[in-house]
């Protein structure tokens, strides 16, 4: 009887210290123009935390029509920087992550070694070492927590297209496979 009451109870310990709330995905999913990356550097956008560790993407594609053949692919880059604007600290840079030929749609830069503060506003700047890169945007301010940065400066009534996804802890994730090998152990050893 005790091995029944017992594995629940360490189950649930286990959980309620390696279970992380997240706030969910800021997702500015809508666009009707766009920026070569290259032209209009430093593009990016202003967001509000919602959660500490995140994955930052913008809508990027390729664009091969108007320069012809891409010859490789371009180098995607994401800065992120503490408050609106260009003029905060540099809270580090991640590269864009999947690109392959004909690239189009949401690309991640993975910020898990950043802690942002909930609440607070960051600057995410996208950089390409190519003018075969693009990025998307809103002429509209469908995201009410940040606005679009183009050439360094705020862009009011603009969104980029965007997302900002968050991302497990990396102790969150070996306790929580840690407690589950526990359990399992547990469980084993009683059908022993």
């Amino acid at each position: 009887m005790k091995n029944y009451v017992c594995l629940p109870v360490i189950a649930a310990i286990i959980m309620s210290f390696t279970s992380v709330t997240h706030a969910g995905i800021i997702l500015q999913d809508q666009m009707n123009a766009g920026n070569q990356i290259v032209e209009y550097y430093p593009i990016g956008q202003t967001f509000t935390a919602e959660d500490p560790l995140v994955a930052i993407a913008f809508w990027v594609e390729e664009w091969p029509p108007l320069y012809g053949p891409v010859p490789t692919l371009p180098n995607l880059t994401i800065e992120l920087f503490q408050g609106a604007g260009i003029g905060g600290t540099s809270l580090g840079s991640a590269p864009v992550l999947g690109l392959s030929s004909g690239f189009n749609g949401f690309y991640d830069a993975y910020f898990g070694s950043v802690n942002l503060t909930v609440g607070q506003g960051y600057t995410a700047i996208v950089s390409s070492d190519s003018p075969y890169a693009g990025v998307s945007y809103r002429m509209a301010d469908l995201y009410p927590g940040g606005v679009k940065v183009e050439r360094g400066s705020l862009v009011p009534n603009y969104d980029m297209t965007f997302r900002v996804r968050p991302i497990p802890a990396p102790g969150a994730i070996l306790l929580g496979s840690i407690g589950l090998g526990l359990v399992g152990w547990l469980r084993r050893k009683r059908t022993l």
